[in-house]
């Protein structure tokens, strides 16, 4: 579990760093010009089961990250919850440590993105791999 934790800082860090501020991050702490926000989901009693570790909004655009650590297994509800973001046009990501750099080569591409639905399609077929997973049926 730590090592998710720790790649779940990495991952935030990252987002921080390009301008993807926590929900209710204050004024004073912003430093890069705002292009999104993000929020982690805590797990518990009262929350659904399988709805993804961090959703996120970029450039009008909706992501969601369930983040594993290099030998962790996505559930089959976090499988099909990642699933229906995708079938509805959002995007969806089962993320692995490994899979980091096509996760920002993403991210990058989402706030670059001029024409949301065409580009989104080839940003999402493009990045994916065996640790970057965006499911689509």
């Amino acid at each position: 579990m730590a090592g998710e934790k720790n790649f779940e800082k990495k991952v935030e860090n990252y987002l921080i760093s390009m301008g993807i501020y926590k929900a209710g991050t204050p004024k004073q702490k912003i430093k890069v010009k705002p292009v999104g926000w993000f929020t982690k989901i805590w797990g518990g009693g009262y929350q659904k089961s399988g709805i993804p570790d961090l959703l996120l909004c970029i450039n009008g655009i909706f992501i969601s990250c369930e983040l594993k650590d290099t030998y962790g297994k996505a559930s089959d509800i976090q499988k099909l919850n990642t699933l229906r973001i995708n079938e509805a046009n959002g995007i969806g990501i089962i993320l692995y440590p490994e899979g980091f750099e096509n996760f920002k080569n993403l991210v990058k591409g989402v706030i670059d993105c001029k024409y949301h639905i065409q580009e989104l399609k080839h940003l999402k077929d493009v990045n994916i791999s065996s640790k970057c997973v965006i499911l689509t049926n």
